[in-house]
């Protein structure tokens, strides 16, 4: 009897631990089951698997514009029962960071650009007005070769580009080839800073028209295709409110005219302290701003700013290059074509091609001594007084716009 009993307890005992074993293998299959259905319907409800924490990625790549058409269009899928989740206290997916593209960035630039003035004249590009911080610096001259390789070898060094105005003489040395032809390739932009630095506004228009398209002929040749710059900058920025020089810039296809809010000449504290977003720092190749740049291009790097050209700063595109189908050395400069005059006061400190033919009308009239040189000083401003008191005209020294036509309208185009 007691054996019957030990036997029977001993297979309740294994028929207990069947049952245990099939249930937990039930359990176990019901959870894979119901894991499997709900990985399935998640994916049916446009390919998302929110419900499964996937593992943390080491390093979150760049969404692509084909990443985030396909993200969008899944989305779509989802619609109202996605929508039904997020309210019920689902998983709320993490939204697509929005993409700037290189033509968003260039559009919000553009709505930094200078315009023109009221009198029709073309921009003269300064400083941009934004937040970003970008600067640009420019780079004029180029007497020496050697220093505008560490300049750019420097720059190039903390990804920065920079916007050079070569003198078109000095464009042509062996060394400035050679280096701006290297800066070019590398992103750096390249425009004109006139062919032998003449003062522009005391040249006459035959003058005029070498000094600039002869200097932008010089880039084509260097670079070996035809090149179009975008900006003009005459010499110390004098004419920069020149209308005779723009209306030629503007026929070869130029933007505006390029000025600055920084120089170089200043001390590197005052340097250091004009760095603000929208910055146009002036820079040439001598020894000392060689010294200055040296230790100024790495310090705006570790300040967080880019150094951008004078195009991606007021989104434009770069400089357009075609293919050089005519030689140059044939080609004949093209000459100003007429333009209606628009004349704006002329005082003391103005520099002008109209103050240059001011100057030669008073010079002949007997009212002014020497040469005419463009620039309305002391000695221009003591005539027109002269003139104006002898033609009954309040002698305030100012060439205001009557007067402009009564003396030199009938020599412009001479």
């Amino acid at each position: 009897m007691a054996r019957e009993q030990l036997r029977f307890s001993r297979s309740r005992m294994r028929s207990r631990q069947h049952r245990r074993l099939i249930l937990a293998a039930a359990a176990a299959l019901a959870v894979i089951v119901i894991a499997v259905l709900a990985l399935t319907l998640g994916r049916g409800k446009g390919g998302r698997d929110d419900a499964i924490p996937a593992a943390k990625p080491t390093a979150t790549p760049e969404p692509t514009v084909e990443a985030t058409e396909v993200a969008s269009e899944g989305d779509e899928a989802a619609g109202a029962e996605t929508e039904a989740e997020d309210s019920e206290g689902g998983v709320v997916p993490t939204p697509t960071p929005d993409l700037v593209t290189d033509a968003d960035i260039a559009m919000r630039r553009a709505a930094t650009r200078p315009g023109p003035t009221a009198e029709g004249f073309s921009p003269v590009f300064s400083k941009a007005d934004t937040t970003e911080k970008i600067i640009a610096i420019t780079v004029d001259d180029c007497y020496q070769g050697e220093n505008l390789e560490k300049i750019v070898n420097k720059a190039l060094e903390v990804g920065g580009k920079l916007t050079i105005f070569p003198i078109g003489e000095n464009a042509l040395r062996e060394k400035q080839a050679q280096v701006l032809k290297y800066a070019w390739e590398n992103g750096f932009e390249l425009e004109n800073h006139t062919f032998t630095h003449n003062g522009l506004y005391r040249c006459s228009d035959k003058e005029m028209a070498e000094e600039i398209y002869k200097q932008q002929m010089a880039l084509s040749y260097i670079l070996g295709v035809e090149y179009q710059p975008h900006f003009l900058r005459p010499k110390g920025g004098d004419a920069r409110h020149d209308q005779r020089m723009q209306q030629y810039a503007m026929q070869l296809g130029y933007y505006g005219i390029a000025h600055w809010s920084a120089s170089g000449r200043a001390s590197k504290k005052e340097i250091a302290k004009n760095l603000k977003p929208g910055t146009i720092y002036l820079f040439h190749t001598t020894d000392g701003d060689l010294e200055k740049l040296l230790a100024f291009i790495p310090w705006v790097a570790e300040q967080g700013y880019q150094m951008v050209t004078l195009n991606e700063m007021f989104g434009y595109p770069a400089n357009e290059t075609s293919a050089l189908t005519t030689p140059i050395s044939g080609r004949s400069v093209p000459q100003p074509e007429p333009y209606e005059p628009v004349f704006v006061p002329l005082k003391k400190t103005s520099y002008s091609y109209y103050a240059y033919l001011l100057q030669k009308k008073l010079i002949s009239l007997g009212y002014l001594k020497g040469e005419a040189d463009g620039v309305y000083g002391k000695d221009c401003e003591d005539a027109v007084k002269k003139y104006q008191k002898d033609h009954k005209l309040k002698a305030t020294g100012v060439a205001d716009a009557d007067l402009q036509r009564e003396l030199i309208a009938d020599l412009l185009g001479s």
